[in-house]
């Protein structure tokens, strides 16, 4: 009795540190601007990233960035230490290598990079992500 109590509390604690969610952000940047469409999904370690954007400058469309990630994770409470373990850029996208650099850390560009991040519970039903104590994001849960 006691095991199947410890087993049905493990498993919904771990249900409750899955993360699946999706944003919608702008990042500027003097006459710079980012729009971005991201969605993810961490579990048991494991995650999977999916980013799709376009880059604009004096608010022409400057390039289009369209790429998925997936990664491995240690957590620490609302800590997160990702690294990245698979980049795969779709050929439909057109940001240079020199202004991808620009806008995100190595993570996104190179194979075996870390980003550690901060992830809270943002009510029932999204996340807040931080850099620091920067928050970047909030990602609302999968539907």
């Amino acid at each position: 009795m006691c095991f199947l109590f410890s087993l049905l509390f493990t498993s919904g604690r771990e249900e409750s540190t899955a993360v699946a969610c999706k944003a919608h952000v702008s990042y500027l940047w003097g006459k710079e601007r980012l729009d971005l469409f991201i969605s993810q999904s961490l579990h048991n370690g494991k995650g999977f990233l999916s980013v799709s954007g376009i880059s604009y400058h004096s608010d022409n469309t400057k390039s289009y960035l369209d790429k998925s990630l997936s990664f491995s994770y240690h957590r620490n409470k609302d800590v997160y230490n990702f690294k990245s373990q698979m980049i795969m850029d779709s050929p439909q996208m057109t940001m240079s290598p020199s202004e991808e650099k620009r806008w995100f850390p190595e993570f996104f560009t190179n194979k075996g990079e870390t980003l550690i991040l901060k992830i809270r519970p943002y009510g029932k039903n999204a996340w807040l992500f931080y850099a620091g104590t920067t928050p970047l994001f909030v990602c609302e849960r999968n539907q």
